[in-house]
C-alpha cells in the first residue's frame, strides 16, 4: 500500500512538472506566468502559500509572484542578501526547511498571512532558483498541517527543485531577451541621430533660435519632394540661402539651379530671359538664346521677388507653371521642361491679390508649400552667432585676425535691423574697417559714430512710409510722410527724434 501511495505521488509530480513546463511556455508575461505555477502547485500538491523572489540589478530581492497577492502589493517586499529565511537562500545557494515556522526565529513573516500559527502548524520549504549556475531567486511554499510537522520534506525539496531549474530558465531566458531588446533599441536609436538631419547643414546659415531651427526642419523635409515652394520673408532675411538649400539636400542636387531676380528686369527682357529667343526675334538678337527655364531643366529655378512681375507677364508663367512647356520669343516651337520652382517673395501677396495686382491662380500655383522667414529681431538668440561667424568670415577673406567684444554684442542685440542679416553682415563688415589691434569694439559701431540710418528706417515701417519695399502695403487711410530733414519737405510733427543708437525692441 505505501508503495501505492508513493507511486501515486511520483504520477502527480510527473504531471505537475509537465504542467509547470506547459504554463513557463505559455506566455511573454513572467509575472503572470509565475502566479500560474504557483496555482497550479497549490491546486495538485497542496502547497500553500506559494512564493517567487527574484534578484533585481540591484542585488536586492524582491517578490514578484504570490498567491493571494496582488503585483503591487508584492513590490513592497523585498530582502537582503543573508536577510531572514529567504535572505539566507539566496547567499547559500542552498535549499531550506522549517518545520515549525512559529519556533524559527530567523522567520519575519514580512509578506503576512500566517496569523494562525498559533492554531495550525506551518513548514517551510524553500530551493534557490539558479540559472547558468547563479542563483537569480528564491522559490518558496508552505506545508500546513493539524497534526504536527512532517518528518520528511526530502521529496518535496527535489520536486521544488525540479520546478526552480525550470523557472531559472524561463527568466534567464525573458532577461536575455530583454536585454537583446534593449540592446536592439539603443542600436536603432543611434542608427537613427546617425542618420537624422542635422537642424542646420547649410553653410553661412548660423541659427540657434527655435523658429529658424523650425525652418530648418521644414527644409529637410520638403527638400525630397518636387513640390513648388514659397519661400517669405522680410527683405534680408536670408530667402536665397533657403532656396539654394533645398536644392542642394534634393534629388536635383547635380543639376543646375538657375536664380532670377524678378524685380531687376523689365518685363520685355524678363520674358527673354526666363523663355530665351529665336535669333532675330527683336533688335540686337543675333543668334538664339536659351532661357533659364531651358537652363535649369532637370534642376531648381528660384524666381526671387516674384510678387514684383506684372499682371500681363504673370499669365505667361502661370501656362509654364501648368503645362512644363513653352515657347522663345520669336518662336513656335515648343519647347518642355523639368524644373522644380522655388519662389520668394517680401510682399503681402494676399493683399495683393484682394487688389487685383497679383493673379489669383498664379498665388495658387507657387504657394504650393510656404516657408517663413522669421525677421532678425524676432530670433534674437541667432544676432550673437551671426555677429561672430561674420567676424571670422571677414577675418579669413581679408587675412587677419579680428575679434569682437562682449559689451558690442550686445548693442548689436538692441538694434531693430529692418534689413535684417544683411543688415548685420553689413553692420559688422563696417565695424571691421574701423576696428583697432583686431578687436570690433563699441566705438566702431555705426550707430556710436551716428551713422545708422536703422532706427530712422524702422520708424518709417512704424509710421507707414514704404522705404525700399521694407513696409507693408499702405491702406486708403495712409498719410505719406517725408523722412525728417529732407530738402523741400517738412519734418512731421509728431516724428521722433531720430537717436543716437537703436532704439530697443520694446
Amino acid at each position: 500500500m505505501p508503495g501505492a501511495m508513493r507511486q501515486s505521488t511520483s504520477n502527480l509530480e510527473l504531471l505537475t512538472i509537465y504542467e509547470v513546463s506547459k504554463i513557463l511556455g505559455s506566455s511573454l508575461d513572467l509575472q503572470q506566468t509565475l502566479r500560474e505555477v504557483l496555482r497550479a502547485l497549490a491546486y495538485q500538491l497542496q502547497m500553500h502559500r506559494g512564493r517567487v523572489y527574484l534578484v533585481g540589478e540591484d542585488n536586492v530581492l524582491r517578490l514578484v509572484a504570490a498567491n493571494g497577492l496582488s503585483n503591487e502589493a508584492a513590490a513592497q517586499f523585498e530582502f537582503r542578501e543573508g536577510e531572514g529565511i529567504t535572505g539566507r537562500i539566496l547567499k547559500t545557494g542552498m535549499p531550506a526547511v522549517v518545520p515549525n515556522l512559529a519556533e524559527e526565529p530567523l522567520f519575519l513573516n514580512r509578506t503576512g498571512g500566517r496569523e494562525d500559527l498559533d492554531e495550525q502548524v506551518a513548514s517551510l520549504v524553500g530551493v534557490p532558483i539558479k540559472a547558468a549556475g547563479v542563483v537569480v531567486g528564491v522559490l518558496t511554499i508552505d506545508r500546513i498541517s493539524d497534526e504536527g510537522p512532517q518528518g520528511h520534506f526530502g521529496s518535496d525539496v527535489r520536486f521544488l527543485t525540479m520546478v526552480a531549474n525550470l523557472i531559472g530558465q524561463t527568466v534567464r531566458l525573458h532577461r536575455t531577451v530583454a536585454e537583446e531588446r534593449r540592446f536592439m533599441m539603443r542600436e536603432t536609436f543611434r542608427m537613427q541621430k546617425e542618420l537624422r538631419p542635422v537642424a542646420a547643414p547649410i553653410n553661412d546659415v548660423v541659427c540657434t533660435s527655435p523658429n529658424m531651427l523650425e525652418v530648418m526642419a521644414q527644409v529637410h523635409r520638403v527638400a525630397p519632394f518636387k513640390s513648388t515652394v514659397l519661400i517669405r520673408g522680410e527683405s534680408g532675411t536670408g530667402k536665397e540661402l533657403i532656396a539654394r538649400a533645398i536644392h542642394n539636400m534634393s534629388p536635383r542636387k547635380d543639376a543646375p539651379f538657375i536664380r532670377v531676380n524678378c524685380a531687376a528686369l523689365p518685363e520685355s527682357l524678363l520674358e527673354s530671359e526666363l523663355f530665351g529667343h529665336e535669333k532675330g526675334a527683336f533688335t540686337g538678337a543675333q543668334k538664339d538664346h536659351k532661357g533659364r527655364f531651358e537652363l535649369a531643366s532637370g534642376g531648381t529655378l528660384f524666381l526671387d521677388e516674384i510678387g514684383d512681375i506684372s499682371p500681363n507677364f504673370q499669365a505667361k508663367l502661370l501656362r509654364v507653371l501648368q503645362e512644363q512647356e513653352f515657347e522663345r520669343v520669336g518662336g513656335s516651337k515648343t519647347i518642355k521642361t523639368d524644373v522644380r520652382l522655388i519662389c520668394a517673395t517680401n510682399l503681402n501677396l494676399e493683399e495683393a491679390v484682394g487688389h487685383g495686382k497679383f493673379r489669383a491662380d498664379l498665388y495658387f500655383r507657387i504657394n504650393v508649400v510656404t516657408i517663413h522667414l522669421p525677421p532678425l529681431r524676432e530670433r534674437r538668440q541667432d544676432i550673437g552667432p551671426l555677429a561672430r561667424h561674420f567676424v571670422a568670415k571677414f577675418a579669413k577673406d581679408n587675412g587677419m585676425t579680428l575679434a569682437i567684444e562682449d559689451e558690442a554684442l550686445e548693442v548689436l542685440n538692441r538694434c531693430t535691423w529692418p534689413g535684417n542679416v544683411r543688415e548685420l553682415e553689413n553692420c559688422i563688415e563696417r565695424a571691421a574697417t574701423q576696428s583697432r589691434d583686431g578687436v570690433i569694439r563699441t566705438d566702431a559701431l555705426s550707430c556710436s559714430l551716428n551713422l545708422c540710418n536703422s532706427s530712422i528706417l524702422f520708424q518709417y515701417r512704424t509710421l507707414g512710409a514704404s522705404v525700399g519695399g521694407l513696409a507693408p502695403s499702405m491702406g486708403p487711410g495712409s498719410v505719406n510722410r517725408a523722412p525728417p530733414g529732407r530738402p523741400g519737405a517738412p519734418a512731421p510733427a509728431n516724428a521722433p527724434k531720430t537717436p543716437a543708437m537703436p532704439a530697443p525692441v520694446p
